[in-house]
């Protein structure tokens, strides 16, 4: 028998790939009379060893480390590799994650400053201790209409450089505490919430919608219970005070009977912009209080800026 015949497959087809990868990759098993097959190491397990990143979808009411695990369990080889995640989302933002893959976790640091496209919608009406829906809630009460113009000239007004100050719950350090555990013990007032330099390369106003407080309220619990955790212990805002912000939100029985304003919006920013940072500030510019409703992140790359209304990503992944 040649080597011809030995790796001649039942079908009678022969694969040139196959044949590369049993040349450069020798961990092969054969079996007389079945064709041949991969062992130990198989080849199309190949490609995902090399792979330095993979971008995948995070899901509404997933933490980027849940989804990370799920990440995982899609491929066995995937099993003992390192994987981390570049520029985290929040639970109750969806979208595009970057995952990197072996020995690419090590460069993490050359991927946290790449730059995001969101598309997120701005709820008025309704303001959290977190910027999300996700967060005590507290109500503003009747908010009025809003015209194109307003909304438009306000949107407009967050392009170009910023300073945005962090969530009160954020990881961001302050004299060497996560500003969240300064929140959860309540002494916000003691110290100075940092901003953070950013650019708004480009900012849209993509429409605008009215919504019931009951459908509104029953969006938010079904959003919030999406959210996957373990029961409370002692560490501080453990499970994310999942249970005291749905009773928070049920307790709206007033609002239910209200309107409320849902304005959607389009940014490309820089890392380490907080959409859950410029949707209470759009509110406030209008005059009145607001939250980020939704959270749906696009595209991760590099974006490069020519006008205030016009550029284009050198680079995406």
């Amino acid at each position: 028998m040649c080597l011809k015949d030995l790796l001649q497959p039942r079908s009678g087809l022969f694969s040139t790939a196959w044949a590369v990868c049993t040349v450069a990759y020798p961990i092969i098993k054969f079996e007389f009379g079945k064709g041949y097959e991969v062992g130990e190491f198989q080849a199309r397990h190949y490609n995902w060893i090399m792979q330095k990143y993979r971008v995948i979808e995070k899901k509404l009411g997933e933490t980027p480390l849940q989804a990370l695990e799920v990440f995982r369990n899609t491929k066995s080889v995937l099993a003992n590799l390192p994987l981390t995640y570049a520029g985290r989302l929040d639970p109750m933002a969806s979208g595009k994650l970057l995952i990197l893959i072996g020995d690419e976790c090590k460069k993490r640091k050359l991927y946290d400053g790449l730059d995001k496209e969101y598309e997120f919608e701005v709820l008025f009406g309704f303001k959290t201790d977190t910027g999300d829906v996700l967060g005590i809630a507290e109500s503003c009460g009747e908010v009025s209409d809003f015209s194109f113009g307003a909304i438009r000239r306000v949107i407009k007004s967050f392009v170009g450089n910023q300073k945005l100050p962090y969530p009160a719950f954020s990881s961001k350090t302050v004299e060497g505490v996560p500003l969240f555990h300064h929140a959860l013990s309540n002494n916000l007032e003691e110290i100075e919430v940092p901003k953070a330099d950013t650019m708004i390369y480009r900012m849209s106003f993509s429409g605008m919608h009215t919504v019931s407080g009951e459908a509104l309220i029953q969006n938010i619990l079904e959003k919030i219970n999406l959210l996957q955790v373990a029961p409370p212990d002692s560490r501080l805002g453990s499970g994310f005070r999942k249970e005291e912000i749905i009773a928070r939100w049920r307790s709206f029985t007033e609002s239910r009977s209200r309107q409320y304003v849902v304005v959607k919006c389009k940014a490309v920013v820089s890392s380490g912009t907080y959409i859950r940072s410029i949707a209470p500030l759009t509110a406030e510019k209008l005059g009145t209080c607001g939250l980020a409703y939704s959270i749906h992140r696009t595209k991760i790359g590099r974006y490069f800026p020519i006008t205030k209304d016009f550029g284009f990503w050198t680079k995406t992944f």
